[in-house]
C-alpha cells in the first residue's frame, strides 16, 4: 500500500511543485511536512481519507503518515509550496520543540487550515517568501529560509493554540489540553530520562484516564510515542551528523546500543550502519 524509503538529505526543503497525477500510492517519510495550495484544487490523499484543498489552503502530514499530494483534474495541475523539515531543526529554538505538539496530536486537530483563517495567510506569505529566497540566493538566503520556516511553524502553533482555548474542541474534548501539555513535555524530553508522573500531572489526569487520553489524541501509546521521536531524530542525526552509532543512540535516549539497532531495523527496515551507508552513496530523495 505504501512504501518508506524516502529521507530528507537536507533538514529544511522548501520547494514550489506542480501535480498532475490523479492517482498515485502513498508514501511516508520521517520528515514533517506542510503543502500550501497556490492554484487549481488539490487532493490531499492519506490512508484514512481524502481532503480537499484551493488556493490558500493549507495541509500539514504528520510524521510517518502514509500520504500523497494529487490534483483533482488532470487537465488543471495543481500548484503547491512543499516544505519539509526534520523535527530536530527545532532543537535550538527556545521551547521549539513545544511548537511541534499541532504535529503529534493526530486525532485531536484537523490537519486541514483553510484559506479564510490568519494562519493560512500567514504561511503562505512565509512560504512563498521562502521560495523567492531561494530562487534569488542572495547573501544570506538560506538563513531567511529559516526565518520563514519559525514564521511558519509559530503561525500553526498558535493557530491550534486558539483552538483548543476557545472552545473549539467543544466540552468532549476539554481533558484534551492537559494531553497537549503531556505532549510538549514529551517533544522536549524524549531524548532524556521521562519521568512519568511529571508527564502524567501536566496532564491534569488520573493515571488510567491519562493512558486512555493520550492514545485517543496521538494515535499510540506514550512509550511508543517516545520511541518513535528517538527514532525519528537517530535517523536525522545518522545523516548530518558525523557521529558515531554508539553515540548517536546514547544521545537519543537509548540506554543500550543492541536495544537500539534491534529498535531502529525493526521500525526502518534497515540498521543504522546500512541506513547512514545507503545516504551516503544515493542521491537526495527529498519529498513527493
Amino acid at each position: 500500500m505504501f512504501f518508506q524509503d524516502l529521507r530528507l538529505q537536507n533538514e529544511l526543503y522548501i520547494v514550489q511543485k506542480f501535480g498532475a497525477l490523479t492517482d498515485h500510492e502513498v508514501h511516508m517519510h520521517d520528515a514533517l511536512e506542510i503543502s500550501v495550495v497556490l492554484n487549481e484544487e488539490a487532493n490531499f490523499r492519506t490512508l484514512k481519507r481524502d481532503y480537499y484543498g484551493q488556493s490558500g489552503d493549507v495541509f500539514l502530514y504528520r510524521p510517518f503518515e502514509p500520504h500523497f499530494n494529487l490534483t483533482r483534474d488532470s487537465s488543471k495541475p495543481v500548484e503547491w509550496i512543499m516544505v519539509l523539515f526534520s523535527p530536530s531543526v527545532i532543537r535550538l529554538i527556545p521551547e521549539g520543540y513545544k511548537l511541534l505538539a499541532p504535529f503529534y496530536a493526530v486525532e485531536l486537530y484537523s490537519p486541514f487550515i483553510p484559506s479564510d483563517s490568519v494562519c493560512a495567510a500567514q504561511v503562505r506569505a512565509s512560504a512563498e517568501a521562502a521560495v523567492k529566497e531561494e530562487r534569488a540566493r542572495e547573501p544570506g538566503w538560506q538563513a531567511k529560509q529559516w526565518t520563514c520556516l519559525i514564521d511558519i511553524i509559530v503561525a500553526i502553533y498558535r493557530h491550534y493554540h486558539l483552538y483548543s482555548t476557545s472552545g473549539g474542541a467543544g466540552e468532549e474534548e476539554s481533558g484534551h489540553e492537559g494531553i497537549i501539555r503531556s505532549i510538549e513535555y514529551l517533544l522536549s524530553h524524549f531524548a532524556g530520562d521521562v519521568d512519568v508522573e511529571e508527564m502524567i500531572a501536566l496532564s491534569g489526569l488520573g493515571k488510567t484516564w491519562f493512558y486512555r487520553s493520550f492514545r485517543r489524541v496521538t494515535g499510540v501509546t506514550p512509550n511508543v510515542f517516545i520511541n518513535k521521536l528517538r527514532l525519528q531524530q537517530a535517523s536525522s542525526m545518522l545523516m548530518h551528523s558525523a557521529k558515531s552509532v554508539t553515540d548517536i543512540a546514547f544521545e537519543c535516549g537509548f540506554h543500550s546500543l543492541s536495544y537500539f539497532n534491534k529498535e531502529f531495523k525493526r521500525f526502518w527496515g534497515v540498521t543504522p550502519r546500512e541506513q547512514r551507508r545507503q545516504a551516503m552513496h544515493s542521491r537526495p530523495i527529498i519529498g513527493d
